[in-house]
């Protein structure tokens, strides 16, 4: 897919001809959306998609509409895109050809009453779900459906792009917080199972990686080798080859920061940068302070300086 740069380059031909499968084709609309260029993101141009859906000329809404093959449609007639969105690449559902006969039904009667064709977004549902919708949805007002049914051909346009496009890349806070638990992992801070419990809390932050998924189900999928899992997920955040030692200095880092943001105490900062580098100046500053009660005021401060040395200057970049 091409990025919203190039597509603005594009002459008025080559943009619907980019968009056309994101939309089943509908020509017509494509050509006013290519008039309301530039697009700075991805986000305005579905936003402007929807802005030129809603103020076409009826006859044109309704041809963006019927591009849309049918819910439940002969899989031989549907596009790419459609055949995977309606659930045609997985199993068959329960009672197919029943669900097939009552979606066809009710794809006459929309039709008939509204006199265009019931679009939505699928969103993985399988087809016995969209039954409800489309009762529902019979008992809407003309306009009132009209203008949901182009708002969903855009979500579905939208969906179809993120799909091409794979991935977004993730932000450089959510990349740190994928390697600090797989370095706590590594440098054996936290177990198999507590790295389990991270990716989930992870995804449930709204963090999206196909390689954090699928190190989220190595215990169901009875994966033994979680250390391909680990590899995979660091490789899709640009840090291949990452080892224990780089584990170790990156979990130092992050321990000194805390000791110097005064979110940890000196005393256990010390200990777990000395726990997971085996930082000798760490480790005799941590034993120093267990044994000398009395100068605890003046190791703390060497703590902070040391912590200090280690995270270097603020506008210095962490080695390795």
């Amino acid at each position: 897919m091409k990025s919203i740069e190039e597509l603005d380059a594009l002459d008025v031909d080559g943009f619907v001809a980019v968009l056309s499968p994101l939309f089943e084709g509908a020509p017509r609309f494509l050509r006013r959306l290519a008039a309301a260029r530039p697009f700075e993101t991805e986000d305005e141009l579905f936003a402007a998609a929807r802005v030129t859906a809603r103020e076409m000329p009826e006859e044109e809404r309704i041809e963006l509409l019927d591009a849309h093959p049918r819910i439940g449609a002969d899989p031989a007639t549907v596009s790419d895109f459609s055949h995977r969105e309606q659930g045609f690449d997985g199993p068959p559902d329960e009672d197919q050809a029943w669900v097939g006969e009552e979606l066809k039904a009710l794809n006459e009667a929309y039709e008939s009453l509204f006199g265009f064709r019931f679009a939505v977004f699928v969103a993985g549902r399988p087809r016995a779900e969209i039954i409800p919708i489309l009762e529902q949805a019979l008992h809407a007002e003309r306009d009132e459906e009209l203008r949901r049914g182009l708002d969903d051909v855009v979500l579905i346009a939208a969906e179809r792009m993120d799909r091409l496009r794979g991935p977004r890349p993730l932000r450089e806070e959510l990349r740190e917080a994928i390697a600090l638990e797989v370095s706590r992992f590594m440098v054996g801070e936290i177990d198999r199972h507590g790295l389990v419990r991270a990716t989930h809390r992870l995804m449930e932050e709204g963090v999206e990686s196909p390689a954090l998924l699928a190190l989220s189900l190595v215990n169901e999928n009875e994966v033994d080798d979680i250390q391909g899992a680990n590899a995979r997920l660091m490789d899709e955040i640009g840090l291949a080859g990452w080892d224990a030692s780089q584990a170790g200095q990156l979990l130092a880092l992050h321990a000194a920061a805390s000791i110097l943001g005064e979110v940890s105490q000196p005393i256990d900062g010390a200990r777990r940068i000395s726990a997971v580098s085996g930082n000798t100046q760490f480790n005799d500053l941590a034993t120093r302070w267990a044994a000398e009660a009395e100068n605890r005021d003046a190791l703390n401060a060497e703590i902070r300086r040391a912590a200090a040395e280690l995270f270097g200057p603020p506008d210095q970049e962490p080695a390795g």
